[in-house]
């Protein structure tokens, strides 16, 4: 489960920031909602993934934090008929030309997994 790899990235990396604010004298009290982008490519299952954070983030700051996920598309550019835009998706080893059905494409994002943002509730507030 791939999710689970995924989700330990994201908690260390909002750990890591909220450890940075710290430092700097701002105590936060909650993670409220951690916002995501994630290529169509990656194959995440987002349930799984919200499970497998859910899981590891409790006793953390993170805990119960609300997460949302904005799908980015992949752009192809299809070498048999030059076709260039979104390529047909079936699973993660039939991605294909909409306009030939050629296999030979050349792939550009998709493959994303961004945190673009997190809300946070500090102490005092």
């Amino acid at each position: 489960m791939h999710e689970l790899s995924y989700a330990t990235a994201m908690l260390d990396a909002i750990l890591n920031s909220v450890k940075k604010e710290e430092e700097k004298g701002k105590k936060i009290k909650k993670v409220s909602e951690i916002n995501l982008e994630v290529g169509e490519l990656t194959f995440i299952n987002v349930e799984q993934l919200k499970f497998a954070f859910e899981v590891i983030a409790e006793g953390t700051v993170c805990e119960g934090a609300k997460i949302n996920v904005e799908f980015i598309k992949p752009k192809c550019k299809c070498l048999d008929c030059g076709y260039e835009g979104e390529p047909e998706i079936l699973d993660e080893f039939e991605v294909y030309c909409p306009k030939c059905k050629g296999l030979r494409l050349k792939l550009s994002g998709g493959k994303e997994f961004n945190i673009k943002n997190a809300t946070v509730e500090y102490e005092g507030e």
